[in-house]
């Protein structure tokens, strides 16, 4: 792997951390969905389930592939249950805007059902954020089409690490309470549309090498052939987020901390710990400072496994799930696959969700986990 490349994977990972501690920087929008004057058809018979593939780019992008638009425009999107908001990059962006221009662009003129909007927005992520103005239109997810989606059209990326994503935008599967005022989300909206038969979705990872299937979201419904056992479930603590409590942390079944609010957040590579304990939970877990900085042992040696007690269920990352190994020619570096976090709660990313199967119940506000099944093709 060139150095180059290296860099790159560790700049993804920087991304990847602020995308969880993003906060919209809330205007004083008055945002009106209007009706549309040409609008695709809502079916009359909901979908039993809808299976979209995902793809994985290193472990640090898994996305998948929606249409914007009448005819849908197609686009490469982060599923991202840590934010609501939708966006794509507008084919309105200046030209000196490298990270607009590299990716696929959205063009109002040529969709019979855009309908103007106008507001401006913002959306920041710790150390840049992505600009630009709201819009209404039809998305299409596989063969659901949902028509009256406000989503930003961005104009500017302040943030470099933007020139080198796969994804072109992020579609946002939060609820309404952290998005947009008066605008209704996707997940939201698609439910109210009763587009399938029971409002829920659920996500399947896997931590590959390279560009490869990456897993699967499911809208609908749930794929029991991708974890073992049964799913366990517990409710939405704080509706916004899929927030739920875990009442304590083990590392290697001796008692560390906690009751810890968490959410599970599918927009950032890592997992994230709050800074008053993340040196606490390093050094728990054999990590040594090194170079200003956590280091771990590529072959794992003298790392310890960290539980997670949520609900009645005890959830086990072993070292193998969290070690994160980069590679150049000159050398191969380990770190682990936390990173600090200035907040009270921890965000549950990829290198969880790639440990277990999550289902995301939006009616019964609820979150169900099982152990996933890591061998399937």
């Amino acid at each position: 792997m060139p150095r180059t490349w290296l860099l790159f994977l560790s700049e993804m990972l920087i991304f990847f951390y602020t995308l969880a501690v993003m906060s919209v920087l809330r205007v004083a929008l008055e945002v009106q969905e209007k009706t549309m004057d040409s609008q695709l058809y809502v079916s009359l018979f909901a979908l039993e389930k809808l299976q979209l593939v995902l793809e994985n780019r290193e472990n640090v992008e898994y996305y998948g592939r929606i249409g914007m638009g009448t005819p849908p425009q197609l686009f490469r999107v982060l599923f991202d249950t840590g934010s609501a908001n939708t966006w794509l990059p507008s084919c309105n962006c200046p030209d000196n805007n490298i990270a607009c221009q590299r990716h696929s662009r959205y063009k109002a003129h040529k969709s019979k059902s855009y309908v103007k909007n106008g507001h401006n927005f913002s959306i920041a992520y710790g150390n840049g954020h992505v600009s630009g103005y709201l819009s209404q239109d039809t998305i299409q997810v596989g063969d659901a089409i949902v028509p009256g989606l406000i989503f930003g059209e961005t104009l500017s990326h302040h943030q470099s690490t933007f020139e080198g994503t796969t994804f072109d935008g992020i579609v946002g599967l939060g609820f309404s309470q952290i998005g947009w005022q008066n605008s209704t989300p996707f997940l939201e909206l698609f439910c109210q549309q009763h587009q399938f038969e029971r409002c829920i979705f659920s996500v399947y990872l896997r931590r590959m090498p390279g560009e490869l299937y990456g897993g699967e979201i499911i809208f609908g419904g749930i794929d029991s052939s991708r974890y073992k056992g049964v799913l366990h479930y517990v409710p939405v603590s704080v509706v916004g987020y899929w927030q739920f409590e875990i009442s304590a942390i083990f590392v290697d079944s001796r008692p560390f901390h906690g009751p810890v609010t968490a959410i599970l957040d599918t927009g950032t590579s890592l997992i994230l710990i709050p800074q008053t304990v993340f040196s606490q939970v390093q050094e728990a877990i054999g990590a040594k400072i090194k170079n200003d900085s956590y280091a771990v042992s590529c072959d794992r040696q003298g790392l310890l496994d960290i539980q997670f007690q949520i609900g009645d269920e005890s959830f086990t990352l072993r070292p193998e799930d969290y070690v994160v190994r980069l590679e150049t020619a000159e050398e191969t570096t380990c770190t682990s696959g936390f990173a600090p976090i200035e907040s009270s709660f921890w965000v549950l990313g990829d290198i969880f969700l790639a440990r277990f199967y999550t289902v995301y119940d939006a009616e019964a506000k609820r979150i169900g986990l099982a152990e996933a099944v890591l061998d399937l093709d």
